[in-house]
């Protein structure tokens, strides 16, 4: 599909977005939750997968702009209609391409949608994807909004990118995010087992919290439990939703999310 194509996709709403919650270990409950666009509505009705237009997206400097535009306000008004139908405070967690978050308004454009949504800064994180390259002035806006705000930054897909390393001597991160492929191997493969205490060592040094993605199983769960894992997500605890699934689960999920 040309890049046009997709523009007009984007710029009519075609995009639908999709949540899936993240578990807090020890606490038996959500308190956050990811936001993606995991489908798209075409013109007939059809909902077709939207993986294949992000990636196309992320190839291109202008569709990465103009997507990440609309998902942040879309994204930020789901969160303030989410917690309004359920009376709590829960957590939005964003995937953040970094050509975005290297313009030069990315900081007010965080900033105003959340004045417009009423929505505190501190319960607003980013995931930072690797997709693309982050440069000084990136770095720069997220650490301002991390410092100055106290927006969360978690660097997404741990142990599967190119830079996470040197990411991480940059960015003031609060946490990270381990890649999925983890999980699939705990607990079964030793090796990997051994890796995930040694990340989750550095992560502990570093001061920063560990979000364990692709629990399918109750025996990984416990495993990343166990390890003492700040939180987890995947099919075993809730799978991506649309937002009316989505708002049911957290009623019922995050009563003491406020307080967390």
């Amino acid at each position: 599909m040309k890049n046009s194509a997709i523009a007009d996709l984007i710029l009519s709403g075609a995009f639908q977005l999709y949540g899936q919650p993240k578990w807090t270990f020890g606490k038996n409950t959500c308190n956050t939750y990811e936001v993606f666009a995991e489908k798209i509505l075409l013109q007939d009705g059809q909902l077709v997968s939207a993986q294949p237009f992000i990636e196309v997206i992320e190839q291109s400097e202008s569709l990465t702009l103009l997507f990440s535009n609309w998902f942040l306000k879309a994204a930020v008004r789901s969160q303030a209609e989410l917690n309004a139908k359920t009376e709590s405070h829960v957590t939005l967690s964003v995937n953040l391409l970094p050509h975005y978050a290297c313009q030069d308004s990315f900081v007010q454009d965080v900033l105003d949608v959340l004045e417009a949504n009423g929505v505190q800064p501190q319960k607003l994180q980013f995931e930072l994807s690797e997709a693309q390259n982050l440069n000084e002035k990136g770095i720069a806006n997220l650490n301002l909004l991390h410092d100055e705000y106290g927006i969360g930054l978690y660097l997404a897909n741990f142990g599967k990118g190119y830079s996470n390393i040197d990411l991480l001597t940059e960015v003031h991160f609060d946490g990270i995010e381990l890649d999925r492929s983890y999980a699939a191997r705990v607990p079964e493969h030793e090796q990997t087992c051994r890796l995930v205490v040694a990340i989750q060592h550095l992560a502990y040094t570093l001061d920063m919290m560990v979000c364990a993605k692709g629990i399918e199983t109750q025996d990984q769960f416990e495993f990343f439990e166990e390890m003492e894992c700040f939180k987890g997500q995947g099919y075993l605890i809730g799978e991506p939703m649309n937002m009316e699934e989505l708002t049911e689960y957290v009623g019922a999920h995050a009563i003491h999310a406020q307080t967390l």
